[in-house]
């Protein structure tokens, strides 16, 4: 059964940092954000990017953008998914060696 709450947890964790990441990217190269797939993206990566938008400003540089709420949030989401998992026990025997 822990399996696969573990693999339902990884499976999710996945999913929101690449959906992060397509953010990073998006922001570093200042896409434009009329085009639906971005729009998208940014709607459904805000909640997660929302709590760490005030307090860490983007840095721009020659035409580019690094976004530090949405750096802070990968990480975060890192390293919650893998407290998660770190609660979890393994389920199963441990295979014969």
């Amino acid at each position: 059964m822990f399996r696969i709450i573990r693999a339902l947890i990884n499976f999710v964790a996945v999913i929101i940092e690449l959906l992060l990441v397509c953010r990073l990217i998006f922001k570093f190269l200042v896409v434009n954000t009329g085009t639906p797939f971005v729009a998208w993206i940014y709607g459904i990566t805000a909640p997660l990017v929302a709590p760490f938008a005030k307090i860490l400003p983007d840095w721009k540089f020659s035409g580019y953008v690094i976004d530090f709420a949405t750096l802070a949030a990968l990480i975060v989401c890192a390293i919650v998914a893998y407290l998660i998992l770190m609660v979890l026990p393994y389920s199963g025997r441990e295979p014969d060696v």
